[in-house]
């Protein structure tokens, strides 16, 4: 792990000036110091760990999100490099171990438990050490594709595995015989693993090898499975039983004005559907939901046109058999006030898109364009102006003291002016959610040239702007901010829709963005959308005089 020049003597902080203790001398006694300790936060910066598929760093919530392939040991979890805050320490919290003077280390996500498995009751962590303790917390899992499909669609449903008691158990109708079963596919390890039969005599059989898969036929009693990766051995018991049920595994996942319906069940029993009905309605008021999809033993569809705020119950359907009504209530239409930017109030020489002249809901930069000059984020009106009460006008400054360039914008979020590093005085997000599926509004634009790259405070770069038209930009962007209160590093984005453009828009001209979700189960937590007369604004790029007016702004909730 040396390649990233993090190997040190062991050594903590503790500068000279700086310590809470006490000075004795012969002479003069005891001298209490108490000049606080510095506030170094303990950050891990970058981590490389050999067969991650995915790792994700928070240093708001200390976290790391690590995903690994099925291939890798997890006794034996190879940590090949990290970055930690300069001059710090980083210690394995299981072992006790200080890492960053190791030339190799491996991790044990097993904790040394007698199952092979990533224990749900013991956090793996790490803490790193500066003026203080930094606790991180290793959240790490490892996916095994497992399956188990009968031949000649008699199955119901997907099968269900436990890797706490590693059973399997599959079902298929009573009118099905269990004697004669032909299995299609089977997977119970990671893809280095292979797989024994049990025979009934009680010998080992390799599958593939020495028995095939579809001479298994006999199902009346579990079959027995031997899995052996790495020295590890595992035995699974397979079981098939017979069910009346046709239909399994309901879902809802209701939004505003439609709802995502998901199950499972014996697909080749006829059409597959679901019906919806307000709760309480009597067997008349079941309608059809169309649009439905079948894979294998599941079967999905998306119920348009509900209410908001309602309460409904759906149901699966697999030919004349019906599954139990699920209950859910739709989601509200979660607004967010001024969107429309019709409020507007001033103090000093500074406006605000709130009714309390401050920064509240909405922000922009104009506090900090105001100590140098008038505001360039401005309530404007009347004919031409706005398309409906006050609109926005959003204008890119030049020759602006410390930053040089300074766009207009307007966003969801506070501003606080920082001097000493101008980039973070703007933070986005505000509380919200809501899941909308797209935002509506109007803007009209007039770009000017490109002047600057940025400046030294800028947080990147942009020399291939310079010269070029400067670009509007509006979007918005719904995030998971988890429990944390402040932005995170590393946000989830759950959705986001962008408009981008670097044309004379003369006259007001409407836009409908469309959001894209990355997560269609996990609410937001909070909400973002900016407007800027400048796309690079934030980097300090841009073009002086660049002018956006935005007005209307509208969030839409329908299923497109």
């Amino acid at each position: 792990m040396g390649n990233m020049g993090r190997k040190r003597q062991n050594q903590r902080f503790w500068p000279t000036l700086l310590l809470s203790a006490f000075v004795c001398s012969g002479l003069s006694g005891c001298i209490e110091n108490d000049i606080p300790f510095e506030i170094v936060p303990g950050n891990i910066t970058a981590m490389e760990i050999r067969g991650a598929e995915d790792l994700t760093l928070d240093n708001t919530a200390r976290t790391i999100a690590l995903t690994l392939s099925d291939t890798v040991d997890l006794r034996r979890v190879y940590l090949r490099d990290f970055r930690i805050t300069p001059e710090a320490r980083m210690v394995d919290n299981v072992t006790g171990l200080e890492m960053d003077t190791l030339d190799s280390y491996y991790l044990d996500l097993t904790q040394g438990s007698e199952k092979y498995e990533i224990p749900v009751d013991k956090t793996y962590g790490f803490t790193v050490i500066t003026y203080q303790d930094y606790a991180w917390a290793l959240q790490a899992q490892q996916n095994i594709a497992r399956s188990f499909v009968l031949a000649g669609g008699v199955q119901i449903g997907e099968a269900k595995f436990s890797a706490v008691d590693y059973s399997v158990t599959a079902y298929v109708p009573e009118s099905v015989s269990l004697s004669d079963l032909e299995v299609q596919e089977l997977r119970l390890g990671p893809s280095n693993s292979t797989m024994a039969w049990v025979a009934p005599d009680g010998t080992e059989r390799i599958v593939g090898k020495e028995v095939e898969l579809n001479s298994i036929r006999d199902w009346n009693l579990p079959q027995k499975f031997i899995v052996r990766f790495f020295d590890i051995e595992q035995t699974w018991t397979v079981t098939v039983e017979q069910s009346m049920q046709y239909i399994t595994e309901m879902a809802v996942n209701p939004w505003a004005k439609f709802a995502y319906l998901s199950a499972q069940g014996l697909t080749s029993a006829g059409d597959c559907g679901f019906q919806v009905r307000k709760a309480g309605a009597g067997d008349d008021a079941w309608r059809n939901v169309v649009g439905v999809e079948v894979n294998g033993g599941k079967f999905s569809a998306v119920a348009k046109d509900l209410e908001p705020e309602t309460n409904y119950e759906a149901r699966g359907v697999i030919g004349e058999n019906y599954g139990d009504p699920v209950a859910f209530k739709t989601d509200g239409e979660i607004r967010v006030a001024n969107l429309d930017f019709n409020t507007w109030t001033q103090k000093g020489k500074t406006w605000f898109p709130n009714a309390d002249a401050a920064n509240s809901y909405w922000a922009t930069g104009n506090e900090g364009v105001t100590i140098y000059m008038d505001p360039n984020s401005v309530p404007v009106e009347g004919a031409g102006n706005a398309v409906e009460g006050k609109a926005a006008r959003l204008t890119t400054l030049g020759d602006v003291l410390v930053v040089g360039i300074a766009a207009g914008n307007l966003f969801t979020g506070t501003y606080s002016t920082n001097m000493g590093n101008p980039a973070a005085s703007a933070v986005m997000g505000r509380p919200y959610t809501g899941r909308p599926t797209h935002m509506t509004g109007w803007y009209k634009y007039t770009p000017q040239v490109v002047t600057t790259e940025g400046n030294n405070k800028s947080p990147q770069k942009h020399p291939d702007a310079v010269g070029k038209m400067d670009y509007c930009s509006i979007y918005i962007r719904l995030e998971d901010w988890g429990t944390a209160t402040v932005r995170p590093a590393n946000v989830k984005v759950i959705a986001e829709a962008k408009l981008e453009d670097d044309q004379v828009v003369a006259e007001y001209k409407q836009f409908d963005l469309q959001l894209a979700y990355n997560d269609i189960t996990t609410k937001p937590t909070h909400i973002v959308i900016v407007a800027s007369s400048s796309r690079y604004g934030e980097d300090f790029c841009g073009g002086p005089g660049s002018e956006l007016f935005v007005d209307q702004f509208a969030l839409g909730f329908d299923f497109d």
